[in-house]
């Protein structure tokens, strides 16, 4: 098939995504299922080895990202159930003072979003805390809101498994350094949006967060886990991610500790190890509530899973087309540097769509056959991904009517505040990943 037909079928395939996720509100597993098909048979693919790829796709990029998502959330099910939520805030405003509630709240967002893999969750869960806060501390409650959306957000977005598995996974990256450079690029976005958050103070005035108090909250558990155990559980496989990493080119692959940490240190043994840990959180709870919790979790897996697999065999029809090539001659024609492609594809997806979960899978399954011509590291592209789907939350995302809704942030100001800030929060994001591109060569 001539390249400007491929081209002209691949912008049509994305923009009915677009349409039918933002638009006709079908959901995304079956928009991008569906226009998979659609795809494959205007490309001219013979029907067998449009099911053959679609099979491939689906299930190589499963295989490796279902053990770690099911992980994740029933982790997170966990630290809800348990009340390990709370012991996360409680120690945060410990350490930071009540007189920075909304940097504790932000930082508890932050910690929160990366094991729920969801920032509406995490804001959700963390409101009411939020709120008692607001009552003590002299600081606007819809002002913590906003910080505990920017905690929330940016690690959701940034740090390992929550969003940057997927394009990691689909780009073949390294999950160690990913997770490094994720958090590296994280502290600045952090630092940015706290202070976009506080320079908003005299417009953020008034406002409730959350549907029950503090006080009701805390009364759901009857005693709260400790602190130790709280972060063991998140930090623990995060450390063994990272060790395995560092250790890779350092020790030899026959030594004993390698071998140890290789085994221990890879992110579908790690986070397995997380789960182990949060049942130690459940000492006082029945097996029976603790399989409810896990039952649980793996509906929560299930979407995000059906979601990831569609990706997947997107862009296994993709690559099996050979688009990559005809894309690429464009782009370097161009003169576009490669990061910034990746950027823009993921900004232009989210903002059009609006779902993080479609933007994490169709952008990378979109790049991953032109990513050889791009010239960048499947690290750094994933990484470019995420800063590209930080841009903009808007009235087609969910997080957008949480945030305002809870806190009573009427919509001008959601997109004033929150809006802005996850615009200037991928722009910070993604001069961070060129920088770190430029000093890692």
């Amino acid at each position: 098939m001539d390249g400007a037909i491929l081209i002209l079928v691949f912008l049509l395939g994305v923009v009915a995504i677009v349409l039918l996720t933002a638009k006709l509100r079908l959901h995304a597993f079956l928009s991008i299922f569906l226009v998979t098909i659609a795809m494959g048979l205007a490309f001219q693919l013979p029907p067998t080895e449009l099911v053959k790829l679609m099979l491939q796709g689906f299930g190589n990029v499963l295989g490796y990202i279902a053990i770690i998502t099911l992980s994740a959330c029933i982790i997170g099910e966990v630290l809800d159930k348990t009340g390990a939520t709370l012991t996360f805030s409680n120690s945060i405003l410990r350490i930071v003072g009540r007189s920075r509630s909304p940097l504790a709240v932000g930082l508890a967002g932050y910690l929160l979003a990366v094991p729920l893999i969801c920032c509406d969750t995490a804001f959700i869960m963390l409101s009411p805390v939020a709120s008692s806060l607001a009552g003590g501390s002299g600081f606007p409650p819809s002002l913590l809101a906003m910080a505990l959306a920017v905690g929330a957000y940016t690690s959701f977005k940034l740090v390992f498994p929550a969003c940057p598995l997927f394009p990691a996974t689909i780009f073949g990256a390294d999950f160690g350094k990913v997770l490094v450079l994720g958090l590296l690029t994280s502290i600045p976005t952090f630092i940015v949006g706290m202070l976009w958050a506080y320079r908003g103070r005299s417009e953020l005035n008034g406002g409730q967060i959350g549907v029950q108090s503090y006080e009701e909250l805390r009364k759901k558990y009857a005693k709260l886990p400790s602190a130790l155990a709280s972060y063991a559980v998140i930090l623990t496989p995060i450390a063994l991610i990272c060790i395995k990493s560092l250790l890779d080119g350092v020790i030899p692959e026959s030594d004993i500790p390698r071998v140890i940490f290789d085994f221990l240190g890879h992110p579908i043994i790690a986070l397995p190890i997380g789960v182990g840990l949060s049942f130690r959180l459940a000492r006082g709870a029945s097996m029976k509530e603790i399989n409810s919790w896990v039952s649980d979790g793996i509906g929560r897996a299930a979407s995000i899973l059906a979601i990831v697999g569609a990706g997947g065999a997107l862009g296994s029809v993709l690559q099996g087309v050979g688009i990559g090539t005809y894309l690429g001659k464009i782009i370097v024609s161009v003169g576009v540097p490669g990061v910034l492609v990746i950027f823009l594809v993921a900004a232009a997806i989210k903002t059009g769509q609006g779902s993080s979960m479609v933007t994490m899978v169709t952008a990378p399954s979109i790049i991953l056959p032109i990513l050889p011509s791009l010239g960048v590291s499947p690290v750094l592209a994933s990484l470019a991904v995420c800063a590209g789907a930080m841009i903009s939350v808007h009235a087609n995302d969910s997080y957008f009517w949480v945030v305002t809704g809870f806190s009573k942030i009427d919509v001008p100001t959601g997109y004033r505040r929150l809006t802005a800030v996850t615009v200037i929060q991928g722009l910070v994001a993604i001069a961070a990943v060129i920088l770190f591109g430029a000093l890692l060569g």
